[in-house]
């Protein structure tokens, strides 16, 4: 009796092992890894494999089913090499394989609802106290400013109370009102099609307003720009009063999410991204976020600034610290009644108002984009630079066909020039970058952030 010629030679087979067997390691390898690097974010929050190893969650489950599947055939072959092939091993391999997939279907669907309900029931779920509207903001205190009485800090995070850091009020400072044409006693709204509102500038960029507000103590209009491909928004933004012009925030990487759950949060008239401080990646510097000092901790004085430093202060100027060419001095911000200080930049423009071309950062490619935009006490700008993060190569190239590519720090501080900002910041970008209005979101908005900037009215 004939024996039955071998579907693959033994060579073959050999290598379809050592392959499965590599594959198979390489799945427990990486499972170790993730779940490793797991443990260590949950006790220190740097979202090492959300930042930096997004593709591992991938590969852990196409190793292993490659290597089964590789398994799979060798069981096959073995069957028809041997002579006890038969329907029921068939069936059986099958139904694993089956179990297999459906297996990590589901788990890839849960985790995707999981992610998506945690971001549409975020208000519910992570919902911060209104703020109590009061006649000034709170600040930490500099040395010899302790007037004796009971602390009381301005937060929006409700497991941030046994940690917060002590402030005491600061004096009221009014902000004089040079734009009364632009609010109402009478909160207005007007939302505008883009299509049929346009300007051309004389570079060629089109320039639409597609909404306004205009209320008691806040005015806004935003205004949507295309030149070619690129495309960005500007919300040009007037308060009354400095305490409309605020951020939400979470001091836990854990609970960050978007920004419209936070705009939501407070019912922002416009918000954008801020410079995702909870990140893990803050050593020095100064953040305040409405007149509460969240780092360094407990009120300590801070000496040391490796990044351009922006400050807001309480009668609505605001000041650009260069980290390098600067003096930075702590109890001289402080004494001044901060209002929010964002470290992340770098600085766009010179003192003169004229586009830098030197900046104290490595984040100069082109990206995404966020910039805070200062003219005057009570008058200021925020920018979303849109681009296609995905499609830009590590040469600083754009890929994308037919889409905005966003814009490197050179081009966004010339942009800052043209629009004739006095002083501006680079805030967190890439898959940061949003600016969210009247439910409408605008940027790559891809990835949650620990705060944001808004306007909002009161």
């Amino acid at each position: 009796m004939s024996e039955r010629k071998a579907v693959l030679s033994n060579k073959t087979l050999t290598a379809i092992r050592l392959i499965a067997v590599i594959l198979l390691n390489l799945g427990i390898v990486f499972s170790a890894v993730y779940i490793l690097f797991h443990l260590l974010d949950y006790y220190n929050p740097h979202g090492f494999i959300s930042h930096n190893m997004r593709w591992l969650p991938i590969a852990i489950p196409v190793l292993f089913v490659l290597s089964v599947l590789l398994y799979d055939l060798l069981l096959i072959v073995g069957a028809f090499r041997k002579h006890y092939f038969h329907k029921s091993r068939m069936l059986f391999i099958i139904l694993c394989d089956v179990i297999l997939f459906c297996a990590l279907s589901l788990t890839m669907y849960l985790k995707t609802c999981t992610t998506s309900l945690a971001e549409h029931n975020a208000i519910e779920e992570y919902r911060l106290p209104t703020p109590v509207p009061t006649e000034s903001p709170t600040y930490l205190p500099a040395p010899g400013f302790d007037d004796g009485t009971t602390p009381t800090i301005e937060t929006q995070d409700p497991e941030l109370s046994s940690d917060a850091p002590v402030s005491t009020p600061a004096p009221v400072i009014p902000l004089d009102s040079k734009f009364p044409e632009k609010y109402s006693d009478t909160p207005s709204v007007q939302t505008y099609d883009k299509s049929n509102v346009v300007e051309t500038l004389s570079d060629g960029t089109q320039k639409a307003l597609i909404y306004s507000y205009s209320g008691k103590n806040a005015a806004v209009d935003i205004y949507h720009y295309k030149k070619g491909k690129l495309e960005y928004q500007l919300a040009d933004i007037y308060v009354r009063d400095i305490n409309c012009f605020t951020t939400n925030f979470s001091l836990s990487f854990r609970r960050n999410v978007k920004t419209q759950v936070y705009a939501s949060q407070i019912n922002a008239i416009v918000s954008v991204n801020g410079d995702n401080f909870n990140s893990g990646k803050i050593e020095d510097g100064i953040i305040i976020r409405n007149g509460a000092q969240l780092y360094p901790k407990d009120g300590s004085r801070q000496t040391r600034f490796s990044r351009d430093l922006c400050v807001l202060y309480s009668d609505g100027t605001m000041q650009v610290y260069d980290c390098v060419t600067d003096r930075i001095d702590y109890d001289e911000i402080i004494g001044r009644y901060p209002r929010q200080a964002f470290y992340f930049g770098p600085k766009l423009l010179n003192d003169d108002g004229t586009a830098k071309t030197k900046f104290n950062s490595n984040l100069g490619k082109i990206n995404p984009r966020t910039a805070l935009g200062y003219y005057e006490p009570g008058h200021y700008a925020l920018v979303v630079v849109l681009g296609t993060r995905e499609m830009i190569d590590y040469g600083g190239r754009n890929r994308g066909n037919g889409k905005s590519p966003g814009m490197t720090l050179i081009e966004l501080s010339a942009l800052c020039e043209q629009l004739e900002f006095t002083m501006a910041y680079n805030l967190d970008g890439g898959g940061s970058s949003s600016m969210v209005w009247n439910k409408t979101v605008f940027g790559h908005n891809d990835r949650t952030h620990s705060d944001i900037l808004a306007v909002v009215d009161h």
